[in-house]
C-alpha cells in the first residue's frame, strides 16, 4: 500500500453550496475520502496511488481548479500541476508516471 495522499482545498465564501457539493462528489467518485475542516476547506485524501493520481488531476487540470484551490498537500500529494497528467482512458491500462 501507498503512503497517503492528501489535498487541502479552499473555496470562495462566495460560491453557492451546490458547486462545492458539486466538486467534492466529482472528487467522491474519483476515490478521494473528504472531510471538512471548516466552512470553506476540505481534506481530501486518497489511498490508492490510481485514485490519488486521478484526484490530483481533477484538482489542477480540469474546471474544477478554477472553483477551488489547493493550500496544502500531505503524503505522496504534490502541489503542481504537472504531477497530474490525465489519466487514461478505461479500456487503456493505467500506468503511474
Amino acid at each position: 500500500m501507498m503512503e497517503q495522499a492528501s489535498f487541502e482545498i479552499a473555496f470562495p465564501a462566495h460560491l453557492p453550496q451546490a458547486r462545492v457539493e458539486y466538486c467534492l462528489n466529482s472528487l467522491r467518485n474519483a476515490g478521494a475520502i473528504v472531510e471538512t475542516l471548516g466552512s470553506e476547506t476540505y481534506r481530501v485524501s486518497c489511498t490508492r496511488a490510481k485514485d490519488h493520481q486521478h484526484v490530483g488531476w481533477i484538482l489542477f487540470q480540469t474546471h474544477i481548479a478554477d472553483i477551488c484551490r489547493v493550500v496544502a498537500t500531505s503524503g505522496a500529494a504534490q502541489a503542481r500541476a504537472s504531477a497530474y497528467p490525465k489519466p487514461p482512458k478505461s479500456s487503456e491500462p493505467y500506468r503511474l508516471p
